[in-house]
């Protein structure tokens, strides 16, 4: 992470040009009160005009409405629209930042090409995707500018008709060199849009109330903002410059905070600038979010590589210890034990039961059934989760495993660990059952779990030797174990 250190190392050897812009500039951030430092960042080694390309159309305000009619006539005709709210996001919390979502790709670099338009065109493309689908994903920048007709090193606005119609290929296959070439038109383009529109098309900044509900609707933003050349030199802080200046330069909205009175904004001048990329911009301070626009990505099509698998571990989400010897016997069907937990969104969760028993009171061969289930009725039980066991001699100890992992939704959820025989008595032995979370499903690379018919087995019992598992949704018994 960039900090003051790296900047004071940096204005050591700046030239003196460099060093009394910066005097000027603290002299007057402190006759005016500013609320942010500078420092000697990579973006004062070059001019504006190379850093900021931005060149609203001078009629866009007037197409927005139309632009924002073909985005809902799109939304509407999708089998499974866009969701209200996305992850955590809730428009009318304190503070939020899609950055500790997973939901921001890396900064980037624009480097001497004024290609902001592009970067804040992809910004918000990545966020959609990495929103959508648990996937941060590195699409083409220099595809876009080669191809789009949208700008040029020169200048120019949004991309996303571009994204929609032809789509985008991946970094590592059209790699960004700051300047424009000619268009490649063999490359692979698996990264396409659904639709874009405008924040708010009645006005050219939109309220803050509008900019936080559309980043809870559909993730990071586009949108445009007036740099100076104390933005330029912008190194931590709150940015209260609020200059009137016209809007020149591209970037991409992520998050807020209304204790800063500010918006969390990632730019495209690599990580020398402001903190690590990034900037806290008061809401109200150089025109920050002109032009504000959404965009929703599709769904990566064609082969590609397989996403990279969940690199976080297990989280514990509930524990309970068996201490059963000698003091925990079954004759019945009936609930062994249980563990509850909290889950405060979607995800999933991997409970496991493991033990052993022996035969306190029968003739053996013997058999029984253990399970897991949310109902205390003991003859419930998720059928993937049904294990079989069997007693060959009344001095045998027999292993008790079973597990089960499904997606859950947010709530409080009692987990029962169940044992099915008849005729006899079991005792346990000490063991374990565990509840564990697996933390890239709350925004990770795991698929869904589809609900078939069987998956819960509503009837285990055991009749004449035999062990049998039906569920009342088919017109026969589905399951039969022969006692051994």
């Amino acid at each position: 992470m960039t900090n003051s250190t790296d900047y004071e190392n940096r204005e050591l050897t700046a030239s003196e040009d460099i060093k009394s812009g910066l005097d000027a500039l603290r002299s007057e951030a402190k006759q005016k009160k500013w609320t942010f430092e500078v420092g000697y960042t990579a973006a004062m080694d070059r001019t504006i005009e190379e850093l900021c390309g931005l060149k609203p159309p001078h009629n866009w305000l007037q197409r927005a409405k139309e632009q924002d009619s073909l985005a809902e006539q799109a939304i509407q005709s999708l089998k499974e629209p866009n969701p209200i709210t996305l992850g955590n996001c809730v428009a009318t919390l304190d503070k939020f930042n899609w950055v500790e979502q997973n939901g921001v790709t890396p900064v980037r670099d624009q480097g001497n090409c004024g290609s902001c338009w592009d970067f804040a065109t992809h910004g918000a493309y990545e966020g959609s995707y990495a929103v959508l689908y648990a996937d941060l994903i590195d699409s083409s920048e220099q595809d876009t500018l080669d191809c789009s007709g949208a700008g040029s090193c020169n200048g120019g606005w949004w991309a996303f008709d571009y994204l929609i119609k032809t789509g985008s290929a991946e970094e590592t296959d059209y790699p960004y060199v700051a300047r424009q070439g000619s268009c490649r038109t063999s490359v692979d383009r698996p990264y396409k849009a659904v639709t874009w529109a405008y924040v708010d098309s009645t006005k050219d900044i939109p309220s803050v109330d509008a900019i936080k509900k559309a980043l809870c609707e559909h993730g990071p933003l586009a949108c445009a903002v007036a740099v100076t050349s104390a933005f330029q030199a912008y190194t931590g802080g709150v940015f209260n410059e609020k200059s009137t200046e016209d809007v020149n330069h591209g970037v991409t909205l992520v998050g807020w905070d209304d204790s800063k009175k500010a918006w969390r904004m990632k730019n495209s001048w690599g990580p020398v600038w402001g903190e690590s990329g990034y900037m806290w911009i008061a809401y109200t301070s150089n025109k920050i979010g002109y032009a504000a626009a959404w965009v929703q990505a599709a769904k990566k099509s064609g082969p590609g590589p397989k996403p990279e698998p969940c690199k976080e571990g297990p989280s514990l989400l509930a524990y309970q210890e068996f201490l059963f010897t000698g003091k925990k016997q079954f004759s019945a069907n009936a609930n062994v034990a249980s563990v509850t937990f909290t889950l405060t969104r979607e995800m999933y969760v991997s409970i496991v039961a493991d033990s052993s028993v022996t035969v306190a009171k029968g003739s053996t061969p013997l058999a029984f059934t253990t399970g897991l289930y949310t109902d205390p009725a003991p003859n419930i039980m998720w059928t993937a989760s049904l294990r079989n066991g069997s007693f060959e001699s009344p001095s045998q100890s027999v292993p008790v495993h079973t597990s089960y992992a499904r997606k859950f939704a947010a709530g409080t959820y009692t987990i029962y660990w169940k044992i099915w025989l008849n005729g006899y008595t079991i005792q346990f032995a000490s063991g374990t059952l565990t509840a564990i979370a697996v933390p890239c499903s709350m925004g990770g690379q795991l698929k869904g779990v589809s609900t078939a018919q069987g998956e819960i087995a509503e009837s285990v019992k055991e009749e004449l030797g035999l062990i049998t598992i039906s569920n009342p949704d088919l017109s026969a018994p589905y399951v039969t174990f022969e006692r051994s």
